[in-house]
């Protein structure tokens, strides 16, 4: 028996020595790299987030934790170095007169309801729906609806909505997306319809008519809440489909998902409640983005998404030009805006 196992841990030794050769060395092999690449068509870049992090803000003034801005979570735990319980601590640490509220299933709260949490941090525990929906809009729709009603009834005013598979590293990103809102109002004629604009990142793909990404998203809480009150059924599935097939559109640059969509969907039924048509035309999609939207940029918020690739943490796996950019970032969005406002550029 010892034989066995002296066969079968020698050689596991120096792969031992080589992962904690790594580990401790990853930043100086990361250098390394960054020479190598040097000799190809490309430069390389790296940027390191902490995987657990311990530390609480050191100048805690200067960042701002309100008690009617909460922080949502939905989606399922990422048991992975305990991604989403180390997140939830890091907002609770960060933010601490914020209610952070984990929204997931109950087989996934229960996995951690026992844990010592802090007193800012909710667990709402839903069942699974009996129709999923096309890429699981249904959970989503879900999870996010019972995590603003229960922030509804801590008298939140505002809604900061995250997934379980992302973190947003940016420290003081309340006092950031507070002003955002403030400096961009809303048209006056907007008001009676819309608290304050939705704020969105550059997951929103350029291209994609009516297409906003619902992966991060921040508003007033009643806006947040007319955006995700979309449960979708069957029938409601068939009928969209229908509307997708029936719409001509020959642009060459903008596309329409002709499958059922949940970003359109959700962007559809939002000003459908507000009896408010869609014309279906890229001019239509911009100027509704330009007064209704914002879209920041994902590095804005020094955000880190499990799903997405390790070079632009985006879609794409190879660097794009500008041009035929998946994103649609900060400086389109202002572009835009400038022109729904008449606004001259300097």
């Amino acid at each position: 028996m010892i034989k066995i196992l002296t066969i079968i841990l020698i050689p596991l030794i120096p792969l031992i020595l080589l992962i904690y050769l790594l580990k401790t060395r990853i930043i100086g092999l990361l250098k390394i790299i960054t020479k190598l690449f040097e000799f190809s068509d490309y430069y390389f870049s790296y940027k390191l987030f902490s995987r657990v992090i311990n530390n609480k803000p050191k100048n805690k003034k200067k960042i701002l934790s309100l008690n009617n801005f909460a922080i949502i979570i939905q989606g399922p735990i990422i048991p992975n170095s305990n991604f989403t319980l180390e997140t939830l601590k890091y907002y609770s640490a960060q933010y601490p007169k914020s209610p952070v509220i984990f929204s997931s299933w109950e087989d996934d709260i229960n996995k951690i309801k026992n844990y010592s949490l802090k007193k800012n941090i909710h667990l709402i525990s839903n069942k699974l729906p009996s129709y999923p929906g096309v890429r699981n809009i249904n959970l989503q729709v879900v999870s996010t609806k019972n995590a603003i009603l229960y922030a509804k009834k801590l008298k939140c005013n505002y809604v900061f909505k995250t997934r379980s598979d992302t973190r947003v590293y940016f420290k003081d990103f309340q006092n950031y997306l507070i002003n955002l809102i403030k400096f961009y109002k809303l048209k006056k004629n907007f008001k009676s319809k819309q608290m304050a604009r939705i704020v969105s990142t550059n997951f929103t793909r350029r291209y994609r008519l009516y297409g906003i990404s619902d992966l991060i998203m921040f508003g007033h809480i009643k806006d947040l809440y007319n955006y995700f009150d979309a449960l979708a059924t069957p029938l409601i599935k068939k009928e969209f489909n229908k509307l997708n097939k029936k719409l001509k559109f020959k642009d060459k640059l903008y596309f329409i998902d002709r499958e059922f969509c949940p970003e359109i969907y959700f962007f559809y039924n939002y000003f459908k409640k507000k009896n408010v048509k869609l014309k279906w035309s890229v001019d239509d999609y911009l100027k509704k983005i330009s007064e209704n939207f914002i879209i920041i940029d994902n590095q804005t918020l020094d955000i880190y998404w499990k799903k997405s690739n390790k070079t632009t943490h985006h879609f794409s796996d190879r660097p794009i030009s500008l041009n035929y950019s998946l994103d649609f970032n900060f400086t389109d969005w202002l572009e835009y805006f400038y022109k729904s406002n008449k606004i001259k550029k300097l």
